[in-house]
């Protein structure tokens, strides 16, 4: 079976997006394809996650799947979110409209285009955990929980080092395994994000990705994680900045009405795949 593959930039989050309007594919199969259209075999451009987009029910624009590299599925995915979008209006023809309505991970969500940022708007967060506390080898680390649809776990760097210039170099593919599945968030586990509030006022992460089970350029619900335990802590208001690894900045709005993520989606390249 032959794929017409676009490849995405999220802020720097990496994605394999699919028309899959046309195809007759399951989401057990997509669960089978996803190491291959994300590069896992080491013989395509390499990403860090599987969209496929399908026909709308009723009012909505259409329906997205996401895959993460390893096959699972189910969560959602912000910037990945914010690409199909773009990919919808690009690819799709759905340019006529500059507001759009989805679903992913079986939720509803809507977005508009803001300039060339896509601004996806999320449900309120199902779940916020303050101060958890979560023993890792022989250090105790404390962090907040907070599931907007995909869950994770938020760090602030501080705890671990009183050297803010040493947060670009730390080891959080070592750190982050131990938290990533400890016990006390299983079954599921979390992904782990440890943020650095820098001299200069400017709030940068780093995530560790579930399903990718490596540091990410971006993370989209990782963003928005982290600013709603900012905002929470008194350390940020809303609308917040967060610049990911790749650099390029995601914003994320929050109040007892809204909750939003904003950000650059865009097209690296195409590549037709066949899996046999």
């Amino acid at each position: 079976m032959k794929f017409d593959v676009h490849y995405m930039s999220g802020a720097g989050n990496l994605f394999s997006v699919l028309d899959g309007r046309k195809l007759t594919v399951s989401n057990e199969e997509w669960m089978g394809y996803a190491p291959i259209l994300c590069g896992q075999d080491g013989t395509h451009f390499r990403t860090e996650g599987l969209i496929i987009l399908n026909d709308g029910a009723e009012i909505l624009d259409f329906e997205a799947e996401f895959f993460n590299p390893d096959g699972s599925h189910g969560a959602m995915c912000g910037n990945g979110g914010r690409c199909a979008v773009q990919f919808a209006k690009q690819i799709l023809g759905l340019n006529r409209v500059k507001n759009f309505s989805f679903t992913m991970a079986g939720a509803l969500y809507f977005a508009e285009m803001h300039g060339n940022n896509v601004r996806v708007h999320f449900p309120q967060p199902m779940e916020i955990q303050r101060e958890l506390r979560l023993e890792s080898g022989e250090m105790t680390i404390t962090c907040d929980y907070v599931d907007v649809g995909s869950q994770h776990i938020v760090v602030d760097y501080a705890q671990l080092s009183p050297d803010a210039d040493s947060f670009k170099i730390f080891d959080i593919e070592r750190f982050a395994p131990p938290l990533r599945s400890h016990p006390k968030l299983a079954p599921r586990g979390a992904n782990v994000n440890v943020y650095s509030l820098q001299n200069d006022k400017s709030i940068h992460l780093r995530t560790f990705e579930r399903g990718v089970e490596a540091e990410t350029g971006a993370c989209g619900t990782g963003a928005i994680s982290t600013a709603l335990s900012l905002i929470l802590a008194e350390k940020a208001v809303s609308p917040v900045k967060i610049i990911p690894t790749s650099g390029k900045p995601i914003f994320v709005g929050w109040n007892d009405t809204t909750l939003w993520l904003e950000g650059p989606a865009e097209f690296i390249c195409e590549a037709e795949i066949t899996i046999s």
